[in-house]
């Protein structure tokens, strides 16, 4: 983070920081904020999430940390492209914030008990797939692990469309597995996610078990 904070300073570039997941890092782990490299304040925004940090993404509500000088044009462009923050949930997320201060370090606090709960569902769903003889990235927070499908030995043409494209399309409608494309966030460069695939883990425990026993059989 010190060289990016370096070379944005060098460069004169604004830093905008997504750190939606900084409630979801697994225990033995410890977010940090580029904001918090000196002399890169002045130039950072950082993007926080109330549905990742209270797991009610359905919301679609969040929150931008940055100097005034940043945060007051971000208000200008905010009033004119948001359409979905209805003062309702905005309420809500106000008290859960609240709560979660007046708990903070108690083992009853949410934000206690969440990068345990991100670390149980990794567990499971890495388990599944090691079991199916599939190697995956293992993450240390967030939603979604990285899994490599070259073991499954699927064939697609890709001359119009990518291959983790077709393959997510093919368990969903064949193993009623979903998962989601990583050439999707690509360029030029999508060859380097060509077969692997992103699996979320933030979901309940039945459809954690669910998913665990479809992709122990994905092979068969």
């Amino acid at each position: 983070m010190e060289f990016i904070a370096r070379t944005c300073e060098k460069h004169n570039v604004l830093i905008i920081s997504d750190e939606v997941y900084e409630r979801c890092v697994f225990p033995g782990h410890v977010h940090h904020r580029i904001a918090t490299v000196p002399g890169a304040w002045d130039r950072t925004i950082t993007v926080g999430s109330a549905g990742k940090s209270f797991s009610m993404t359905g919301y679609k509500l969040g929150w931008a940390i940055g100097p005034q000088e940043l945060i007051s044009k971000l208000q200008t462009v905010h009033q004119t492209a948001v359409y979905s923050a209805p003062t309702i949930l905005q309420e809500v997320i106000a008290r859960c914030v609240e709560r979660e201060i007046q708990m903070k370090g108690h083992g009853d606090a949410y934000h206690t008990q969440l990068p345990q709960i991100m670390k149980d569902g990794c567990s499971q769903i890495m388990a599944a797939c090691q079991d199916a003889g599939l190697d995956v990235v293992e993450p240390f927070g967030g939603y979604f692990i990285l899994v490599d499908t070259s073991p499954l030995g699927l064939e697609f043409d890709t001359s119009q469309v990518e291959y983790d494209i077709q393959c997510v399309h093919w368990l969903t409608e064949h193993k009623k597995l979903a998962g989601i494309p990583l050439s999707l966030f690509f360029g030029k460069n999508k060859h380097i996610s060509e077969k692997y695939i992103r699996l979320c883990f933030a979901k309940s425990e039945g459809t954690l078990k669910t998913g665990g026993d479809i992709i122990r059989d994905i092979t068969k």
